[in-house]
């Protein structure tokens, strides 16, 4: 078995779930949609990718995997996977797509499994996608702290929290760093806006890891403050590391969010 990270973790994530798209035009579909080089699924096996609005706002993000020729598997949350599917079908047009749903556990894992397993695309840290079609795992679960810390320490937005549909730039939430987006692939659905982000404009805000001393009960107010004025804004919290998105002209000043300090961690 091959072990990718320090941190030993195992569960079953149950907030995913699993489309497949079958068709001759599957790759050449989603390559036109998607800000990932889908055609790189074959090589690499797993692609983390995401599909924009055409103001280049967010709209759903997810994993594409490959076990042959004949199907593409979409691994997402499964807060989005009706809305992606419906939106798949909208664009498909006349292509040569087929997309249903498709039964399968995700499990994350700090070890390879027998199951199909892919290395996570967007950090070694985050251990293994592994992919099992049987459901047959246990409810077997440990790590899953160590490894929420693994994802804010590595800066890696989640869905429905850091990554908010019609509202996020993935530029701003670390998509590059996280090999989420190919400037070097053809066109797709808020390219441009995208593009131009990347090269005509500096990121007024970014993704930072935060430490606070100790994890408040009371959670309502996510603002960060500097000097009584709001600079950014407080996202996932464990075990008192925190993914926050703040103006990059505050991240150098004594910031506070929930009446503590805030620290920002290399």
């Amino acid at each position: 078995m091959i072990k990718t990270g320090a941190t030993d973790f195992f569960f079953v994530d149950k907030n995913r779930a699993t489309l497949a798209i079958e068709g001759e035009d599957k790759i050449d579909f989603l390559q036109a949609i998607t800000t990932n080089n889908i055609e790189k699924v074959s090589e690499e096996g797993i692609i983390y990718t995401a599909i924009l609005s055409p103001q280049g706002k967010y709209l759903f993000d997810f994993f594409v995997f490959s076990l042959g020729n004949k199907e593409l598997f979409i691994d997402i949350h499964q807060s989005r996977a009706v809305a992606v599917k419906k939106f798949l079908e909208f664009y498909k047009l006349n292509s040569d797509v087929t997309i249903f749903d498709k039964a399968c556990q995700v499990v994350l894992s700090s070890v390879q499994q027998e199951t199909c397993s892919f290395a996570d695309p967007r950090a070694n840290i985050l251990g293994w996608r592994c992919y099992d079609f049987k459901e047959k795992f246990a409810n077997e679960r440990r790590g899953f702290e160590e490894f929420e810390i693994n994802r804010i320490k590595s800066l890696i937005p989640e869905t429905g929290i850091e990554l908010i549909p019609e509202k996020s730039y993935i530029l701003e939430l670390n998509f590059e760093k996280i090999k989420g987006v190919d400037f070097k692939k053809g066109c797709y659905i808020g390219q441009e806006v995208t593009a131009r982000m990347k090269h005509k404009a500096k990121l007024k805000n970014k993704l930072y890891c935060g430490r606070i001393p100790t994890n408040p009960e009371n959670k309502e107010d996510k603002k960060i403050y500097f000097n009584g004025k709001v600079v950014g804004e407080i996202y996932s919290i464990s075990n008192n590391y925190c993914l926050i998105k703040i103006k990059e002209d505050f991240k150098e000043e004594k910031l506070t969010v929930f009446g503590q300090p805030l620290t920002l961690v290399d």
